[in-house]
């Protein structure tokens, strides 16, 4: 972190916390508009990380004047998929925790047998092309594929299917696709109960469990979601998801633990060999997630990052165990990543602090 974004953390978080006494809100409102307008975030890309926190903080007070400092971001408004897609291409963290990823589902693949996946958020099929693709290289092609994609932006969900079916002709494999336009917390019983019927699934979920909100009945809705999970037998999970806790209902600890996620993710960023509009594209997509994460209302937030260890535990109390498979997987993890592991997962990060993590489970025995 430079001298200046140390400055200028100090400085938000003082006027977040400031915002929050009687009377707060209008002088925090005012001082963020002046710190916004001495940023220059054209010219220097160290400014981008304090102006996206001062724009979310903003939105949190006065939306209207958050859509005034928004004007500068709209030049590179993009669908956020396709910031997702070159974030997946050409972040190494997110590129490595799928590749792991699809090593661990591939061994729940077997050449000449049938085998059904369940793909919880499919976006447009990237991961599972490369899982197709990666099949076929290696001559271990299954006899068929049932696959069962979860994913609420139907737009989304046809070009999957397009992109699966058109990658599944080429190599040679038989796909069935079965759509399913649902946010997982809210898909109907009969079709939790359409998916208990059949062989084991092998379940793939690349950052979209948290996005899982609690029920307006105040309960879990991620354990709700595990637990159904769990009771598909399922032969595998697999989930690719960031390590931060912004499940927090505490907007201090949702700052300090955002700011820390966020401007190593952006020095990593910086460190790429790729040209700058593509760099200013993947904090862009960055940026949404922050300006959701300190920004919007806690009932309205989509971003729930968790730690690492908050997932486990979830998944321990669903009836999960660690996955002996984790065993044994051979990585190639790129220079200047810093990797961890145990029993249950594979973190990717740098210096000394995990950014992302590839978690796997099975259901315990018995």
């Amino acid at each position: 972190m430079t001298v200046l974004q140390l400055s200028s953390y100090d400085k938000l978080k003082s006027l977040l916390l400031g915002s929050m006494v009687d009377g707060g809100e209008t002088v925090a409102r005012t001082e963020l508009a002046r710190f916004a307008e001495t940023l220059e975030i054209a010219e220097n890309p160290d400014d981008m990380l304090p102006y996206l926190f001062a724009t979310a903080l903003m939105k949190r007070l006065d939306p209207v004047r958050n859509e005034q400092m928004n004007l500068y971001l709209r030049k590179y408004d993009v669908p956020q998929i396709e910031l997702f897609n070159l974030l997946a291409q050409k972040y190494p963290l997110v590129a490595n925790a799928s590749r792991f990823a699809n090593s661990l589902l591939a061994r729940y693949v077997h050449p000449g047998e049938p085998v059904s996946f369940l793909e919880i958020g499919i976006g447009t099929g990237r991961q599972i092309v490369s899982l197709l693709q990666e099949l076929a290289l290696q001559d271990r092609r299954p006899s068929s594929i049932e696959l069962f994609a979860i994913e609420p932006n139907e737009q989304c969900l046809r070009q999957a299917q397009e992109n699966v079916m058109v990658a599944a002709e080429s190599c040679g494999i038989r796909v069935s696709f079965h759509p399913i336009p649902y946010e997982i917390e809210s898909m109907p019983d009969e079709i939790w109960s359409r998916l208990a019927v059949g062989s084991s699934k092998i379940v793939n979920a690349s950052f979209a469990l948290h996005h899982i909100r609690d029920t307006h009945a105040g309960s879990a809705g991620k354990n709700g979601v595990l637990r159904k999970l769990s009771s598909l037998r399922p032969a595998v999970v697999v989930m690719c998801e960031p390590d931060s806790d912004h499940q927090t209902s505490d907007a201090i600890s949702r700052f300090i633990n955002c700011w820390q996620h966020f401007s190593l993710v952006f020095e990593l960023i910086d460190q790429l060999d790729i040209p700058p509009e593509q760099k200013r594209a993947l904090k862009i997509f960055f940026s949404r997630e922050i300006e959701d994460i300190i920004g919007n209302p806690e009932h309205l937030r989509c971003e729930r990052h968790e730690s690492t260890a908050h997932w486990i535990d979830r998944l321990e109390r669903a009836g999960f165990s660690p996955n002996p498979d984790m065993n044994g997987l051979s990585l190639h993890i790129p220079m200047g990543v810093l990797s961890t592991s145990d029993e249950w997962h594979i973190g990717l990060g740098a210096g000394e602090i995990n950014l992302v993590s590839v978690i796997c489970a099975v259901p315990k025995k018995g």
